[in-house]
């Protein structure tokens, strides 16, 4: 596949949504998000979302220039409407209002709804560990946009409902909870489709409840569903969305999942932030966490491993390797990023 320089890229990005009609700023930051999100080894939630968040320009699925308004407040909570904005945008203002409350507070929550794709989770609990807050960040589809059954189903009723948790160390990266609790989220089955590889095994259904390996004909019509994680023990995965799906649909003003006709493209979001100091001195905290990982790095190691990584750590060490080396990208979602650059009157050169 071909390398990529990731500024080329990023400035390629930002310039796509200036000419969709981004403000200067607004356009980086998501472009920034994007890139960030491949550099971390997330495919799913990187430049392969312009064109997708192009068609939702166009379909008034999100709008350019957004802020948060509070809606309902209190002390220590709020609950935010984004207005069909950018989420990178509006989530990263609701995690700082979520900050500031616990600076007062301890902990704070927020609810975010009408909120537009808002990417890789993990990106706002980071934001939290750097300011030494523990983040905890859940998300949903606004009722729509589902790809997940329950537990023992075969028909899509919740989306992939990540959850991410950050927690700061003394180390030079945070520990970063970031999962979905599906098997895998739909965007990696996007980066196979385009890549034209098959997906593995026990990840997908096909639209009549069978195992599917075949990542073009998961999208239909009909559409096929990804499993909850957890192979045999599925229900895990699967309790674990109901909680998610809960905590940012019923809590907010998001709405649980319900229409698995609706293709999404918004999101409810729950956002708690924790200060760390308001429990402990944030010394005495990096010092247990820090033995702690000591002692998790101490263990002996089963064949085939060279060692114990942390939550978060491969993808911190992989971002550092391609920001020196450069990001590979498949053909079509080259051709893809062309196509939206001419849609939107911008030549992307890469």
């Amino acid at each position: 596949m071909p390398t990529v320089d990731t500024a080329s890229l990023e400035a390629a990005g930002a310039a796509i949504f200036v000419g969709a009609g981004l403000a200067t700023e607004e356009a980086r930051l998501v472009a920034h998000s994007l890139i960030l999100a491949n550099l971390m080894g997330h495919d799913s939630h990187g430049v392969i979302r312009i064109p997708q968040y192009l068609e939702h320009i166009k379909a008034g699925k999100m709008v350019p220039g957004r802020r948060i308004e509070i809606v309902r407040e209190a002390p220590a909570s709020a609950v935010v409407r984004g207005g069909a904005g950018f989420g990178q945008t509006l989530c990263h203002q609701a995690t700082e209002l979520a900050i500031e409350k616990a600076k007062t507070c301890s902990v704070a929550a927020v609810e975010l709804y009408e909120c537009g794709h808002i990417g890789r989770l993990g990106e706002y609990v980071e934001a939290a560990a750097a300011q030494n807050m523990i983040g905890l960040v859940t998300c949903n589809n606004h009722g729509a946009g589902l790809w997940q059954p329950p537990f023992g189903g075969i028909d899509r009723r919740m989306s992939p409902n990540p959850i991410a948790v950050g927690v700061p160390t003394g180390k030079d990266f945070p520990i970063v909870v970031d999962m979905t609790t599906s098997v895998v989220a739909e965007g990696k089955i996007r980066v196979a489709r385009n890549r034209g590889e098959e997906i593995p095994e026990g990840w997908a259904l096909d639209a009549e409840g069978n195992p599917t390996t075949d990542a073009t004909g998961f999208y239909g019509p009909p559409r096929g569903a990804i499993l909850p994680f957890g192979g045999q023990a599925a229900h895990k995965g699967y309790a674990l969305s109901v909680v998610v799906d809960i905590l940012s649909g019923a809590l907010g003003g998001s709405g649980c999942s319900s229409d698995p006709e609706a293709t999404g493209g918004r999101n409810g979001v729950f956002i708690l932030a924790i200060d760390i100091a308001a429990f402990t001195g944030l010394d005495h905290f990096e010092e247990e966490v820090d033995g702690f990982i000591d002692f998790l790095k101490s263990s002996r190691l089963m064949p085939g491993f060279d060692g114990i990584s942390l939550p978060g750590e491969i993808e911190f060490r992989r971002r550092r390797e391609r920001e020196r080396q450069g990001l590979e990208l498949d053909n079509e979602t080259l051709r893809q990023l062309h196509e939206a650059g001419k849609a939107v009157g911008v030549d992307v050169t890469l």
